[in-house]
């Protein structure tokens, strides 16, 4: 069933308490094998690599450990510190500096040029006075060549603002799809790319706001992989992640553009259909379980097919006036069933 939310910072834990489980033994024995003492900062550096949640963690793990068959104190919380202690402020404190001295450049160039401009105005204007008092013509050769040195630089001056401006709004464009990349990566889920579990209760939110204000409804869906610690136990971790990666690829092909999925536990994911009823609902669960029950994976390294992949479904709708935690409470409720009543089923509440 869906777990509640558990935030440390920038940390969280969306997985079901069974797989949370599993990932505690694997820490643990991570803990032991590389000869790290268990303490909370060993253990959230393992408990982290093994839920496989950050590709950069699991990288720079990897490395330390090819080098050494040990990892020292001083190691593992580097790797802490720089993997996991409250990453995304610190990259967006970073942006942030970083627009700060684009800005504080920009003024200074703007501030030059309007400096040099005026300049430039100022030997146009002495050289307008000259030319005021009819300088005989060997004087007036010189105040052409002077008028157009003032001129050139004047251009090169405008080429260099010109520049220098295209400069900045280029290093503005690179900060601002760096804060679109740490805005996905907040709202993701690492191992499938859907949106993890706080994005998705936002989106619960608004389609609470959005059905309030215009009178209309929307239906929740949770989806749980059947039987999915036998999967693990059987065909290993990296196994059991291409499921649940497969099974992700197959629900957000299988729903519309202004839907919403979310993977919101270790094998569990939920769907959000904007603007439908419940019948429908019912039947777009339907059609999840039978794609998901038709596809066959098979192991890249061998060749051979995993047994058959079924989920169970829970299907409601939301009724006026209740919380967003009572429609999931209920979706939650209409997933039991189904995994009370056999599984590879769709129940509705």
């Amino acid at each position: 069933m869906p777990s509640g939310k558990d935030q440390l910072g920038t940390l969280s834990y969306p997985e079901s308490a069974e797989q949370a489980a599993e990932y505690l033994r694997l820490a643990l024995a991570l803990i032991g094998r590389v000869g790290l003492a268990p303490n909370p900062v060993n253990f959230t550096l393992c408990y982290e690599y093994v839920a496989g949640r950050r590709a950069d963690l699991h990288g720079a793990l990897e490395r330390a450990l090819a080098s050494e068959a040990s990892l020292s104190p001083e190691v593992a919380v580097e790797l802490y510190r720089q993997y996991i202690w409250d990453e995304d402020r610190r990259v967006v404190d970073a942006m942030r500096n970083e627009l700060r001295r684009l800005i504080a450049e920009t003024m200074t160039g703007v501030g030059e040029a309007h400096t040099r401009a005026s300049q430039s105005v100022q030997v146009l204007e002495h050289t307008t006075d000259q030319l005021a008092c009819d300088p005989p013509p060997d004087q007036l050769s010189g105040i052409v060549a002077e008028v157009v040195a003032e001129t050139k630089l004047m251009a090169r001056n405008g080429l260099e603002l010109k520049q220098m401006l295209d400069d900045t709004r280029n290093e503005v464009d690179a900060l601002r799809r760096d804060l679109e990349r740490t805005r996905l990566e907040a709202t993701s889920d690492a191992l499938t790319g859907l949106l993890n579990r706080r994005a998705f209760e936002q989106a619960l939110n608004e389609a609470k706001s959005g059905a309030d204000e215009h009178t209309t409804t929307f239906c929740l869906l949770y989806v749980d992989i059947d039987n999915f610690k036998q999967i693990n136990d059987t065909y290993g971790h990296l196994i059991g992640d291409k499921v649940i990666r497969s099974v992700a690829a197959l629900l957000s092909a299988n729903v519309k553009g202004k839907d919403a999925v979310a993977r919101i536990g270790g094998e569990e994911f939920a769907v959000l259909l904007r603007e439908t009823e419940a019948e429908n609902a019912v039947r777009v669960g339907e059609i999840l379980r039978r794609t998901v029950e038709s596809t066959r994976l098979k192991r890249a390294d061998t060749g051979e097919l995993i047994g058959q992949i079924t989920v169970s479904v829970g299907v409601t709708d939301y009724r006026r006036s209740e919380t967003v935690d009572e429609v999931m409470q209920r979706a939650d409720n209409a997933l039991y069933q189904s995994k009370e009543g056999g599984r590879n089923r769709v129940s509705a509440v």
